[in-house]
């Protein structure tokens, strides 16, 4: 059995608590195949340390965050959408979120090595191997976002930690939700999914408003779910925000909403076929793809791309992330180059 972090039990623990209160595909890519300097950059990082290849500073780059016992995070890092292994980042605690900016900076939410009360944010550049710069968060983080109007970096998790142009310290804002992933809009509100008050399996979408400092509860003319390790993802998608529901056993659905005051509306919906996998963590959409991160016929860990916003089958799987025995993957975010 694939083991559960201790965050990750906390968290499932607490909508438990809650409850009780109250298609084919085409062939896989073969990350281990790829290319011949895959095998090299994955033993390299076995040995602890982050390893690059030139060509990544130049082309579209996915990084799949993973750790093994909850412990020891590593970053495989792969071309986009091709899927060939070109790095591998090391040196971080257990990650659980991912998210980039505008420049292609990619940004690792982990709770610290030996710490259980708050979390790091690593901040590397786009093909990069050391970090640039870290953040601390005050309390325990699960997400992360960049608001695409001002550059500020959020973080979510117990609460939300908004950090000013992505540096310094936070401006932290407690609340009572149970937050897991967060996205910004094109006007630089914050979305959020959070445990539902009532339901232990039900999620909810709450926003923190571009200048405000209180958090609204989102209607939604549908029902949102979360089960076990995959918690619902949020995202902008160029002309939505697009949120994830995660029912226990059943595959993924994403919907795409209009929002109007603190009501939304679902104006179209797919859902990810699971074929079996099982899936961890959170989702990102690049493009015509959206990207999920798990274990392959529940047994090899995986990224997953299906197309966006049709749904359906994975059309690409890249199998065998990296070198380690079923490690816990857990986040996914593309990074775009700058210049070609």
């Amino acid at each position: 059995m694939i083991r559960i972090s201790y965050l990750r039990y906390v968290l499932w623990s607490v909508a438990v608590a809650l409850s009780a209160a109250c298609g084919g595909s085409q062939p896989p890519i073969s990350a281990r195949g790829a290319m011949p300097e895959t095998s090299a950059l994955a033993m390299h990082a076995d040995r602890g340390k982050s390893r690059m290849l030139l060509e990544a500073k130049s082309t579209d780059l996915m990084y799949v965050a993973a750790s093994q016992n909850g412990q020891n995070g590593s970053a495989y890092v792969y071309t986009y959408p091709q899927g060939h292994l070109v790095g591998t980042l090391t040196g971080f605690g257990e990650p659980f979120g991912e998210c980039t900016d505008s420049a292609g900076n990619v940004f690792i939410v982990a709770y610290s090595n030996g710490s259980m009360s708050a979390s790091t944010i690593y901040e590397y550049a786009h093909g990069g191997t050391k970090p640039i710069a870290t953040l601390s968060d005050p309390d325990i983080a699960v997400g992360c976002a960049v608001d695409p109007t001002t550059g500020d970096l959020a973080a979510s998790g117990n609460g939300v930690a908004i950090f000013k142009n992505a540096t310094g310290n936070p401006v932290y804002y407690s609340s009572n939700f149970h937050f897991y992933y967060c996205g910004y809009d094109d006007r630089g509100n914050l979305y959020l999914t959070a445990v539902d008050e009532q339901y232990g399996d039900r999620a909810q979408l709450v926003r923190l408003a571009s200048g405000t400092t209180d958090f609204e509860q989102i209607g939604l003319n549908t029902k949102l779910y979360n089960s076990g390790n995959v918690w619902p993802s949020v995202q902008w998608d160029g002309k939505h925000m697009a949120v994830t529901s995660t029912p226990y056993r059943k595959p993924i659905s994403v919907y795409r909403l209009r929002i109007t005051g603190t009501n939304a509306t679902v104006v179209g919906s797919a859902t990810l076929s699971s074929q079996a996998n099982n899936y961890s963590g959170e989702t990102w959409i690049q493009g015509k793809s959206i990207i999920g991160v798990g274990h392959a016929g529940g047994h090899y860990e995986a990224a997953f791309l299906w197309p966006y916003p049709k749904g359906g089958s994975p059309g690409r799987t890249i199998k065998r992330l990296g070198k380690t025995l079923y490690p816990e993957v857990s986040a996914v975010t593309v990074s775009v180059a700058r210049s070609r």
